[in-house]
């Protein structure tokens, strides 16, 4: 395990990772800034003392290069997990910041509505769908609705809305919060920042119709990312009760296979199978948020024509 005095260690092993760092980054971001942040975010990274893998380390660095964003804490930021792994996470600004640098996007707005806002959508009005109006000296109550917007550089609006409703339904399904809420770990962002969380979130549906400009555009590979396994904090009073690695998508007949194995005692009335609970789809642990192209099976044949995925 990595002790305080091994820190300059960890410092060091990113400066030699200087010439790989400068083939990912774009042109606006010298190597030497990046190395200098990415050491700074090394010092300042909460339990960075117990990294046990530096190889994760210098994959998280390598990731946060690849997508141009800086390790400040506000474009992207270094995570320590319970396993003594390192993980890479695009905050908010950085998404925005890459959003606007891939040239496609003229304008962005993303909110949270709250009781006592006058807002009003309009899906057809395609010119205007989503008016919204605060007044900051009133009284603004709980949230109820959340929503992005972008205005197309080459003209047109797309918009994603979301009820409070839509969004604890994802952030449910988060391994994250389950934790949480099982007090397995000290807390999650949606415990703690369930607002920027909820913006996270219907930001990232957005980015599904938001144009790119190549096939490995910084944006869309920035977005992507939540197939990445965030973990939080664990509450070390109850080491039983870590949590523990997300198991990996079900196979498609995994549940058949398995069954392959299963010798019957009983007679064949008494044998019948009470139907298995549903699996959760491969969905991102932080978010909740449904992975699309997860190889996920659960009795169904899978999507058919007209389904609503």
């Amino acid at each position: 395990m990595a002790q305080a005095n091994h820190l300059p260690a960890l410092k060091t092993d990113i400066a030699k990772m200087h010439g790989e760092f400068a083939k990912a980054l774009p042109g606006h971001i010298t190597p030497d800034r990046f190395v200098r942040t990415a050491q700074t975010a090394i010092a300042l990274t909460r339990n960075i003392e117990k990294v046990t893998n530096p190889a994760s380390l210098l994959a998280a660095c390598s990731k946060a290069a690849s997508d141009g964003l800086i390790l400040d804490g506000r474009e992207a930021a270094l995570v320590v997990d319970y396993n003594g792994d390192v993980q890479y996470r695009p905050m908010m600004r950085g998404l925005l910041k890459l959003a606007y640098n891939s040239g496609e996007i003229r304008g962005i707005v993303v909110e949270v509505v709250r009781k006592g806002d006058v807002f009003r959508h309009s899906p057809t009005k395609l010119s205007e769908p989503i008016t919204h109006e605060i007044d900051h000296e009133g009284e603004r109550g709980d949230p109820h609705t959340v929503y992005a917007l972008a205005e197309l550089r080459e003209g047109g609006i797309v918009h994603e809305v979301m009820s409070v409703a839509d969004v604890n339904r994802i952030r449910d399904r988060s391994d994250a919060y389950k934790a949480f809420k099982a007090g397995k770990i000290k807390s999650t962002p949606w415990s703690t920042d369930w607002s920027e969380m909820a913006r996270k979130t219907v930001f990232r549906r957005l980015s599904k119709y938001l144009p790119s400009s190549t096939d490995r555009d910084r944006f869309q590979q920035a977005v992507e990312r939540i197939d990445d396994d965030y973990r939080f904090e664990i509450d070390n009073d109850d080491p039983a009760g870590e949590a523990k690695p997300a198991p990996a998508a079900k196979k498609r007949g995994g549940a058949a296979a398995a069954l392959k194995d299963v010798t019957p005692k009983a007679a064949p009335q008494q044998a019948r199978q009470e139907p298995q609970k549903q699996a959760d789809p491969p969905h991102d642990p932080e978010t909740g948020e449904i992975i699309e192209g997860g190889d996920y099976f659960d009795g169904d044949p899978g999507p058919q024509p007209g389904d609503d995925i």
